[in-house]
């Protein structure tokens, strides 16, 4: 089934699928939010313990290596010690009273010293040649001292003019092999004299143990991994990772050195890192913990929530189902009634009583099918008024058919007794119905329009005879072009009806035609009795009855139908002066198409 179609098939899946995606939606938007916030959360906790831990076993190991660092205080600083250096040594008795002195000052440091357990070996050199060694089993007597004197960091602690250099983890001096620790780490200072000259150096190699005890007394998260570099990049702790680098071991650390708390990637595995440097010594403390270890409790939580959702949908989604399975039956009951409706049958009611929109929707159905009857049963009615119209207009099409017969039978008779003025009256009269009824269009030529008010004035100038004369002055270029239908004919009837009809002697008519460049002009003058501007303004009022003035009518018609057709700035003007003349202005435009009426 097309999921697309059953969703836009029935209201009912669209109010389910509808409910499902907007409970569904922000819901797991919510849980996967908590549940990420939680993470970051957790991360920054870890991090601030972790960060405190460092700390404090930073602390500690700076604490302890400052006490190594007493030992070599304790022997520098020693006047017997830089007496025994500065004497000269190649007097047997005199060796072995200065050997006695150094030996007094070892014992005491190793007395008040707790460190010196871990020492494997210890020289002291004078520049006059001589040496002192001491130490914790073999390596100090195994090792060939020449070698230590020659060695670049022994430059380098000469240069710092007194101060401890850390040499940091390395392979032990003694190559024997009759050792039992492979590596290391050690530390030198020269020694100087009241005048800040020196007169001998101090080297002192300690077993890597001590960090072991150290860190036990801080107690590290056991979950975690700790680990602890020298200046140069050597992992000093752990012992089975010893005189390794951090990269060896697959630690890959970022370069921005002001990093505390940070991820990484180990084995394909994701770590949560912290460290802490010690800024005295240029060593480092490294601790990280497995992350998925620290989330494998929020993924419980996450399940939990997971577990819930999905019970709390579908309890929701049942409850949900009822509730709008009440809402959509009224609907598809209204339903089946408009399709009942849709067979022709506008006799159906719908029967729905609920006072919500539902029950609104059902009383106006029931008023619209009411109206439609109504409706349906006027226009029946105006059907049946419409066939009588149309019977009235045929027969009303009798009377031009029986006009024009009976004009015909005048003219044939005028001719069988050769009166040919009668003959030309009919002739004119038949082409004046002609043009009047042949054709229902609005517009005509200019030359039709001329042909037919010549018709006219020969019917009327046959009636008045000598009573008027009619003058043309006509641009016969104009003549093809288009104008309102039957403008010119009452014009000029009510010029001769109402202008020179009163008057006694006779009178003209001229018709001129001619444009403006902008506009169609056509200007009707008689030499009438005039009218006054009373005359002209009733006549040109679209409200004007027949008893207001007769002979206004047709003008006022004429002005109308060129206003509706053409536009309000074209129409008829009316200039007159009593006594004297009327001249009736016909403005018309020049592009007049059928088109566009």
């Amino acid at each position: 089934m097309n999921p697309i179609r059953f969703f836009k098939k029935s209201i009912l899946n669209k109010l389910m699928i509808s409910f499902l995606l907007v409970l569904l939606l922000p819901t797991s938007v919510i849980s996967i939010s908590s549940y990420l916030v939680s993470v970051k959360i957790l991360k920054e906790k870890v991090s601030d313990s972790f960060h405190e831990n460092l700390l404090y076993i930073g602390n500690s190991i700076e604490k302890e290596l400052s006490g190594i660092e007493k030992i070599t205080e304790l022997i520098y600083i020693n006047e017997d010690i830089q007496q025994a250096i500065s004497s000269d040594n190649h007097n047997q008795l005199d060796y072995y009273a200065n050997y006695k002195k150094v030996d007094q000052v070892i014992n005491n440091v190793e007395f008040y010293s707790n460190y010196y357990k871990y020492v494997t070996s210890l020289f002291i050199f004078g520049v006059n040649g001589s040496e002192f060694r001491y130490g914790n089993g073999s390596d100090a007597y195994a090792i060939d001292t020449k070698l230590l004197q020659s060695s670049e960091w022994y430059k380098h602690s000469e240069e710092l003019g007194g101060n401890v250099l850390w040499i940091g983890v390395h392979d032990n001096d003694n190559k024997s092999g009759m050792t039992q620790f492979k590596q290391v780490f050690s530390l030198s200072r020269f020694i100087r004299d009241f005048n800040s000259r020196n007169i001998g150096s101090l080297y002192v190699s300690l077993n890597t143990d001590v960090f072991t005890d150290i860190l036990s007394k801080a107690s590290p998260n056991t979950q975690s991994q700790l680990y602890i570099v020298d200046q140069l990049g050597k992992i000093v702790y752990p012992q089975e990772k010893l005189a390794m680098s951090l990269a060896s071991d697959g630690i890959i650390l970022p370069k921005e050195q002001k990093l505390s708390n940070f991820e990484i990637k180990k084995n394909g595995k994701a770590y949560l890192v912290s460290n802490y440097d010690l800024n005295k010594y240029g060593w480092r403390i490294v601790q990280m913990v497995p992350i998925e270890m620290l989330t494998k409790d929020n993924k419980n939580i996450f399940i939990i929530t997971t577990v819930v959702f999905f019970l709390s949908l579908l309890f929701s989604g049942v409850l949900w189902f009822f509730i709008s399975t009440g809402i959509v039956k009224p609907i598809q009951k209204l339903t089946l009634t408009m399709k009942d409706v849709r067979g022709s049958n506008l006799l159906v009611k719908s029967n729905i009583s609920n006072i919500d929109e539902i029950g609104l929707l059902s009383v106006n159905f029931n008023y619209m099918i009411e109206r439609i009857n109504s409706l349906f049963n006027l226009v029946i009615e105006e059907e049946a008024q419409k066939r009588k119209a149309e019977i009235k207009a045929l027969q009303g099409q009798i009377t031009p058919h029986f006009l024009y017969n009976t004009l015909n039978t005048i003219r044939w008779m005028a001719i069988i007794q050769k009166s040919d003025g009668i003959k030309e009256v009919v002739d004119a009269l038949g082409r004046l119905l002609r043009n009047t009824f042949k054709e229902r269009s609005t517009l005509t030529t200019l030359h039709d329009e001329l042909g037919m008010i010549k018709d006219y004035i020969y019917i009327q100038q046959t009636r008045y005879r000598e009573k008027f004369q009619v003058f043309y002055d006509v641009d016969e270029h104009l003549l093809s072009l288009k104008c309102v239908k039957f403008i010119l004919q009452p014009i000029v009837e009510n010029a001769i009806f109402h202008g020179l009809e009163p008057k006694e002697e006779p009178g003209c008519i001229r018709i001129n035609i001619f444009t403006d460049q902008s506009n169609l002009q056509i200007v009707v003058e008689d030499s009438g009795v005039g009218m006054s501007d009373t005359q002209i303004s009733k006549i040109l009022n679209e409200n004007m009855n027949e008893e207001d003035y007769a002979g206004g009518i047709g003008v006022m018609n004429v002005n109308l139908r060129i206003k509706m057709i053409c536009g309000e700035r074209y129409g008829i003007q009316v200039d007159s002066e009593l006594g004297v003349y009327t001249r009736v202005r016909i403005v018309l435009p020049m592009d007049l198409m059928g088109e566009s009426v």
